[in-house]
């Protein structure tokens, strides 16, 4: 796995304020954590912000997008809040789909974004509620079935149960 760090981190958080099970809270997370979360009317190109103003975290959605991509902007910004404040006080992120290298990759930001999607990946869909989701489910659908569970998309899921091993062949 990657991400050790990222995974440890992400649970012990939702095993501290009582949050692991799906699905995940974010919303109240975020409040537990002290982070303000509030939507906005950002153009396509931005799903969220993190920034910290005046000692006070806050974290910014768009409100055009699905709940689900939210959620996921939501648990990715967290992951900026938990991992990478104490060293900058603003992050945007914007709607790619496609990563490219550019003058950013250098500084260490591209890890950084790595490091949010990764932390919003273990958020939303936490190793240990995984395993105890997939014993009970049989069939073609599971990444549909677990999906709706964690109230994540598809894709989302795809990515989760292939970056934490699991071959698709075992279902």
């Amino acid at each position: 796995m990657i991400f050790k760090y990222i995974e440890e981190k992400s649970t012990s958080i939702l095993e501290e304020y009582n949050l692991l099970k799906s699905p995940i809270n974010v919303n109240k997370l975020a409040k537990k954590l002290g982070v303000g979360v509030e939507p906005s009317n950002f153009n396509d190109e931005v799903s969220g912000l993190f920034v910290i103003k005046d000692d006070k975290p806050f974290i910014a959605y768009n409100i055009n997008q699905s709940k689900k991509r939210r959620r996921f902007t939501i648990a990715h910004e967290l992951g900026h809040f938990i991992l990478h404040s104490k060293n900058k006080s603003l992050f945007v992120d914007k709607n790619k789909s496609v990563m490219y290298r550019n003058s950013e990759s250098s500084t260490g930001e591209l890890l950084k974004e790595r490091e949010a999607n990764a932390f919003a990946a273990a958020l939303l869909m936490p190793i240990p509620l995984i395993l105890a989701e997939i014993k009970g489910l049989n069939g073609d659908d599971i990444i549909e079935k677990l999906a709706s569970k964690f109230n994540v998309s598809t894709q989302a899921m795809s990515f989760r149960l292939s970056n934490i091993g699991y071959d698709f062949g075992m279902f």
